[in-house]
Parts: structure tokens; sequence; C-alpha cells
């Protein structure tokens, strides 16, 4: 394999936050936005052990490179969670994580349930099943990074923007991982490009979909990537995806966009009004400006700039 899971295994370790300058988190507000799109990764983060579950009954736990960098993810993703968490809670939120992450799994149980019995179903009946996990793999991991980078152009916090552009450089080695598997295992099989074109159109959803409900997975896009930043953002993320043999042309991250956006055309309410009702950004210790329909707005009401 083209990435070096030896490397990787004596490298891999929990986020370093070393010099992050917590105690000047509350000097920078945040917008609901913002707190909207750090709610919805905190969660995603901490989801990642039940998303393990459904690998590990795969024909993956058969592969000891897989498997060994599989729990090293896992780890790496469990710090990501635990510091957005203690962001959130430095920032003035109060939070109880452990409760919170109780009450999500519990919502997903019985689905979760059906969803791993089909995953083992799928890989066991598909020899090349591998594929299409690996590349899902993939393309989550690359709109991560992407979405904490969006994130990082968009807020105005420089704790903030420290904090994701090390979360950033951890989910780029994931996808260097997952992408790279999946190109060794699809080159030079049709078989396999055809499972992974095939699963990837039919059953991807994006990061979060299922944990999340399609207005949330949707206010996400239409806070990120609604600009022509972000329409370059999906862009590029469905080019680097369309480099994988088999896959080239595959535009997910541009449908799930514009999907997003006629939602939105059809009923503008879509999506920003979950924004504008988080109940963190009410509860936070830190005053600042609100976000809806992409203006910040400040207290008068006034859109800033106008």
């Amino acid at each position: 394999m083209s990435f070096s899971i030896d490397r990787y295994k004596e490298e891999s370790r929990k986020l370093d936050t070393t010099g992050v300058e917590w105690d000047k988190i509350r000097d920078y507000p945040l917008s609901k936005g913002d707190l909207f799109f750090l709610h919805y990764a905190m969660d995603v983060e901490n989801h990642v052990p039940l998303y393990l579950s459904h690998l590990l009954v795969t024909r993956a736990c058969m592969n000891p490179v897989i498997t060994a960098f599989l729990s090293l993810w896992a780890y790496e993703e469990l710090w990501h969670g635990e510091n957005l968490s203690r962001f959130l809670v430095e920032y003035g939120i109060q939070l109880d994580n452990d409760t919170r992450i109780r009450n999500l799994r519990s919502d997903i149980g019985i689905s979760n349930s059906f969803s791993i019995l089909s995953t083992m179903a799928a890989s066991w009946a598909l020899d090349d099943f591998a594929a299409l996990y690996l590349s899902i793999g993939a393309c989550n991991e690359l709109s991560t990074a992407t979405a904490y980078g969006a994130l990082a152009r968009k807020c105005q916090h420089p704790v903030l923007q420290d904090l994701l552009a090390r979360i950033q450089k951890d989910e780029r080695r994931h996808f260097a991982f997952y992408f790279n598997s999946a190109k060794d295992w699809m080159t030079d099989s049709p078989r396999a490009q055809w499972v992974a074109r095939v699963g990837m159109k039919y059953f991807w959803q994006v990061v979060g979909q299922g944990l999340k409900n399609q207005e949330e997975v949707d206010a996400i896009s239409l806070y990120l990537f609604d600009d022509a930043a972000g329409k370059a953002d999906v862009e590029t993320i469905d080019e680097k995806m369309g480099r994988l043999p088999g896959l080239e042309g595959i535009r997910l991250m541009t449908r799930a966009r514009d999907d997003a956006r006629r939602r939105n055309a059809q009923n503008p309410e879509w999506g920003w009004r979950l924004i504008e009702n988080e109940d963190w950004a009410r509860k936070s210790a830190v005053g600042g400006s609100r976000l809806y329909r992409g203006q910040l707005v400040g207290a008068g009401g006034m859109a800033e700039g106008d």
C-alpha cells in the first residue's frame, strides 16, 4: 500500500493542543452558524465508535493493515470530539457531553443495529465491498477536513482557527489512508470499480446524515458552502474523488449542495431556522452577532456592511 501504516502507527497520538490559547476563547464572539456547526461536528466526532462497529463486522476485520488503521483512527477522532467539547465549554456553553452522547446513541439504536446487519451481509456477499467502504471513508474524511477549513475561513476566531487547523491535519492523514487504499484496491479491477461507483451513487451519505436529520445536514451545507468559495470547495472534493479508478466524473458533494439549495429555494426558512434557533447560542456566556440567511446581523438588526 502507498500509505505507510508502520509510520502511521509510530506517529499516531491524541491531538496535540500545546499552545492553544484556551484562556482567550471568550475574547472573540462566534456567530450562531459557527456554533451550530461546532455542535454538529462534535456530535459526529463522538459518533465514531458506533461507525467503527459497522466496519469491524465486515471483511475489514480480516485485514491487519486496515484494523491497525481503524484502531488508531478511532482514537484520534475521539480527541477531536473531546477538544471541540472543551472549546465549547471554555466559550461558555453549558455542556453535559456524556449525557448528550448517550442520548444520541439511544435515539439511533434500532436503525444502527439494522445498518450493522446490512453492512455485514453486503460485505460477506461481495468480495470487493472493501472498495466501497474505503471510497466512502475517503470522501467522508476529505469533506470533513474541507468543512473545518470552511468554518475557519468564515469565523473570526483565531483560537478556533488554530484548533481547526490541528484537527484538519489528522483528517487529511485519514483521507490519505482511505484514498490510497481504495486506489490500490480498485486499480485494474473493473468489478471493484463497479461496486464502488454503484455503492457511492446509491448508499453514500453526507457526513452526519442518519445521526442528524435532513434539515440539519442541509443547514451545514447552506452555512458553509452556499457562497462562491463553498461551491469551489465541494467541486474540489468531487474532483479529488474522481481521481479514483471507476469514479471519474462523480459529483456527490455537488449534488448534495444543489439538493440543499433546492430545498431552501422551496422554503426559504429551511436550514436557516435551525441556525437562528440554536439553543447553545442563546445560552453561551459570550455575546455576539446572529447569523441569518448568510448575513451577520448586529443587535440593531442592520446587516453588517449595510
